[in-house]
This record gives structure tokens, sequence and C-alpha cells, in this order.
């Protein structure tokens, strides 16, 4: 018996891609889509027993992009370059806006986490081991603004419904 689609199909989430001011560049891992309600608790005036919540602002944490380093210089590179290694004082800042999508298996968007004035805050390379056969990777962290998330209902093949 097969389960309705709706509710009991789940996507694998190794199939996703990312963007970077609508272009796309490739990751193995992306980590840190999250954000938290800050809140101040206030406990109410004649009763001790009980406090209450009220929210104060959001936190968004840091999304941090893993992949295997490039050979050669890619746009991505070179982004973060500029601004990990800019003066300050000199606007080396150039935020821009990410776009991350789980992708289900024929690549259709299934939800889109969208990030507005994304910059890299820290890049990093994974260690050096010559008892492993291991890709060589390279984490950026970045700082963004907010994030907004859409969920797409994908397109029904019409052969399979026939």
């Amino acid at each position: 018996m097969a389960l309705p689609d709706s509710e009991w199909s789940f996507t694998a989430a190794f199939h996703f891609s990312v963007s970077i001011n609508d272009k796309p560049v490739s990751f193995c891992e992306v980590s840190g889509i999250e954000c938290t309600l800050d809140v101040d608790p206030v406990v109410s005036g004649g009763d001790s027993s009980h406090s209450y919540y009220v929210p104060k602002s959001r936190k968004y944490s840091d999304l941090v992009l893993k992949r295997g380093v490039v050979k050669g210089d890619d746009d991505f590179f070179v982004w973060c370059k500029e601004i990990l290694s800019t003066e300050l004082t000199k606007g080396g800042i150039k935020p821009k806006n990410l776009l991350v999508s789980l992708l289900n298996e024929g690549g259709e968007e299934l939800v889109t986490w969208s990030f507005t004035n994304a910059y890299p805050v820290k890049w990093s390379l994974g260690a050096f081991n010559a008892d492993k056969s291991e890709v060589a990777l390279e984490t950026v962290t970045l700082k963004y603004y907010s994030f907004d998330v859409q969920k797409k209902v994908p397109k029904k093949n019409e052969s399979a419904n026939k």
C-alpha cells in the first residue's frame, strides 16, 4: 500500500543548491539556518509564581558553507578574499544576497531560504592529513541581516498522472 505524497514523503538533505546574487556556487555542506526569538521574562505584579515572556528581538545563527578547495580563483573566493583582507575603513564589505534551496529528485525547488545582505566573517581550511584520502575543504562563515523561507509545491509530472 502506497503512502500519500503530501504527509509522508520526505526530502533528502543531500540535494540542494546555493546561489549568490543569482549565480550558482557549488558547496558540499550548508549549515546554520536558524532563527531564535529572544524574550525577556516579566514577573506579574502580585503573583511571583508566574513569569510571562515578552518578545524582544530575533537572532540569526551564522550561515556556514563548506566546499572543496577550487583550483584558481572563482567569484565567490574573490569576494571573500576582498572582504576578509581589505581595510574596513575603505568600504571593504560588500554584502550579497544568497539563496539556499532544497531540491526534489527532479531538481525542482521545494524550500528556499533567502539571506539578505550576507558577508563572510571567517574563512578556514580543513586539516591536511597524509593518512587519509580526502578532499581539501574550505569553510566560510557568513553573517547576514535576515532570512526568509518559502515553500513551493513542485509541478506534478503529467506522464505520472496518466
